[in-house]
Order: structure tokens, then C-alpha cells, then sequence
């Protein structure tokens, strides 16, 4: 229980002000920033109201119901959660920017980049093995 007074009173504030001391004092006295959206902004000031209902007596701010959720988080996110997650901001760039890190250290591209790069461009394999057929057949022609 100790624990959780301490976790629900590190909130000084609804969230939206600046603070006090730079980022490394607030980081050393454990305190971090996390910018939310507009709409779970509304939905925290909902749940706020929520657990408040007129009761004088429950001093609780937007930052002490975040901390709790996410100190509670691990406890409800399912696999599929953490799939959803990872489908929503995957990101392309950075995996085509490893595979080309990786290429240039000496490990090479996946065959299906490969063909999808060439059919990209409209090129395939075969036309790869026709032209630099007929090319040394032109060579040896002339």
C-alpha cells in the first residue's frame, strides 16, 4: 500500500504545464514527460471527474490516474494488444534502411527484396538471364 501512496502522489499537476528544473533533475527525481493526444487528454479529465463525483475528500489529478495505468498496463496489455501496436506504427523505412545496413555489412538481401525491388521496376529474373544471354551471344556473333 505504501507503494501506491507513493506512485499516486509524484503527480504535481494536470499535465499540461512545464515543470520545474531540466529535463535531468525531473529525470532524477523521477519524473518524466509524455505528451498524449487532444482525445486521451478529454478521456482522462473524464475518468478524472469519474473517481472525484463530488467527493471532497479525493485529491487526484490527470497525472496520478496516468501513472497508475501505466504502472497497472503490463497487467491487462494482451499479445494481441502488442501486435495491434506494432502493426499500427511499423515503420517500412527502417526496415528497408537495417536490410541495406546489414547488405553493406556484408550479409546479403533476402531473396523476395530482391525480386520485389526488380518487379518494382518492372525488371525479372529471366529478362536478367535473357539479356546477359543475347549480349554474349551478340559478342561472340560479331
Amino acid at each position: 500500500m505504501e507503494k501506491e501512496n507513493k506512485i499516486s502522489k509524484t503527480g504535481t499537476g494536470t499535465g499540461t504545464g512545464t515543470g520545474t528544473g531540466t529535463k535531468t533533475e525531473r529525470q532524477e527525481i523521477g519524473q518524466h514527460r509524455v505528451i498524449i493526444t487532444k482525445e486521451a487528454n478529454q478521456e482522462l479529465e473524464t475518468i478524472l471527474e469519474k473517481i472525484k463525483d463530488g467527493n471532497i475528500m479525493v485529491e487526484i489529478t490527470k497525472s496520478d490516474i496516468a501513472n497508475y495505468v501505466f504502472m497497472n498496463l503490463q497487467k491487462v496489455l494482451t499479445d494481441v494488444d502488442v501486435k495491434t501496436l506494432r502493426n499500427i506504427y511499423f515503420d517500412e523505412r527502417k526496415v528497408l534502411q537495417g536490410l541495406l545496413k546489414q547488405s553493406t555489412d556484408g550479409v546479403d538481401l533476402p531473396s523476395e527484396i530482391k525480386k520485389m525491388v526488380r518487379e518494382y521496376y518492372g525488371l525479372n529474373e529471366r529478362d536478367k538471364k535473357r539479356s546477359s544471354k543475347s549480349s554474349s551471344e551478340a559478342v561472340l556473333d560479331s
